[in-house]
C-alpha cells in the first residue's frame, strides 16, 4: 500500500493544509509565506487582483506549476499526505480521484478535434477500469442534476460547438464524474456574462451539496465569493493580507486593500 493511501486514511486531517508555503519561478519568489486550512466540505474563496498570486496557489497544490515554477518553502498537505512528495504515477492517480480541477476557459484547455464524451472517455479510463456505458451514464446524470436536459447532444459536441457557458458546465461535468474530495476552481465565471455566472457558480455550490466536495476557487469577485463561500482568503503581491469567515472577511475588513476589493461586486442572489 502506498504511502498516499495510508495517510488519507486519517479522516481527521484537514482536506487541505498549507503551511507557510513560498513559490517561486525562475527562482523568484511570487508568493510569500501563505498558510491556510480548508476542512471537508468546505468552500474557500481566494480573491485578489491579477498577478497577486492567487491561480498559482492552486497550481502548487495540483502540481502543475510547470518547470519553471516550484514550491521553495513549506508544505501543502492533501487529507495529511505532502502533495510535494507525490511523483509520476502517484501524482497522477491524486488528480481527478481525489483533486479535480476546472480551469478558467474549458473550451480552450479541451481537444478541439474531438468530441466531449471521446475525451470524457479517455480522462476516465486513466483512473478507472469501467464501461463506456458506465462513464457516459455518469456524466448525463452529472448534466440532468445541473438541469441539463440535452446532455446527450453535448457529449457528442465539440467544444467550438458549444459557449463558454456551456463549455464550462462541461468542465465541472469533467471534474466531478470521478467524484474528488477537492475541487480546484481558477476564474471559472471570468470569461462569462452576468446570468451564466450566476448558473456556473449555482452549479459548482450544488456538487458540494450532492457530493460533499471542497472547492477552492479563486476569482477577482468577492461577490462571487460572498455567495458561496465559507472561508476567504485575500492575496495582494502574493501575501495573503486576510483570511477568516465570510462573515469576518467580508462584513468586517480590517485591511484597505480587502475594503477596496468590496467596493464593486456581483451579487448572486439566493434562491
Amino acid at each position: 500500500m502506498d504511502t498516499f493511501t495510508e495517510t488519507t486514511r486519517k479522516e481527521e486531517a484537514p482536506l487541505l493544509d498549507l503551511q507557510h508555503v513560498e513559490i517561486s519561478y525562475n527562482r523568484i519568489p511570487v508568493v510569500h509565506d501563505m498558510s491556510l486550512k480548508m476542512k471537508p466540505g468546505e468552500i474557500l474563496g481566494i480573491v485578489g487582483e491579477s498577478g497577486s498570486g492567487k491561480s498559482t496557489v492552486i497550481k502548487a497544490a495540483m502540481g502543475l506549476l510547470g518547470k519553471n515554477g516550484a514550491v521553495t518553502r513549506g508544505d501543502i498537505y492533501y487529507k495529511g499526505f505532502n502533495v510535494l512528495d507525490a511523483k509520476g504515477e502517484e501524482l497522477r492517480r491524486m488528480r481527478g480521484p481525489q483533486m479535480g480541477m476546472i480551469f478558467q476557459n474549458t473550451g480552450a484547455s479541451l481537444c478541439p478535434i474531438r468530441n466531449i464524451e471521446e475525451q470524457l472517455y479517455e480522462s476516465v479510463l486513466q483512473h478507472e477500469e469501467v464501461s463506456r456505458q458506465e462513464i457516459r451514464d455518469r456524466a448525463l446524470d452529472l448534466f440532468d442534476k445541473m438541469k441539463l436536459k440535452d446532455g446527450a447532444r453535448i457529449l457528442k459536441s465539440y467544444p467550438f460547438e458549444l459557449s463558454g457557458g456551456m463549455n464550462q458546465r462541461v468542465g465541472i461535468m469533467m471534474a466531478m464524474v470521478l467524484k474528488p474530495k477537492l475541487l480546484f476552481a481558477d476564474e471559472p465565471t471570468s470569461a462569462l456574462d452576468v446570468t451564466v455566472q450566476a448558473q456556473v457558480v449555482r452549479e459548482m455550490v450544488h456538487m458540494r451539496e450532492l457530493f460533499g466536495t471542497g472547492i477552492a476557487i479563486v476569482t477577482h469577485n468577492i461577490g462571487v465569493v460572498e455567495y458561496m463561500a465559507d472561508k476567504v482568503a485575500v492575496m495582494y503581491q502574493g501575501n495573503l493580507v486576510e483570511y477568516g469567515t465570510v462573515k469576518d472577511v467580508i462584513y468586517n475588513p480590517q485591511e484597505a486593500y480587502t475594503k477596496k476589493l468590496i467596493g464593486s461586486v456581483l451579487r448572486i442572489n439566493r434562491g
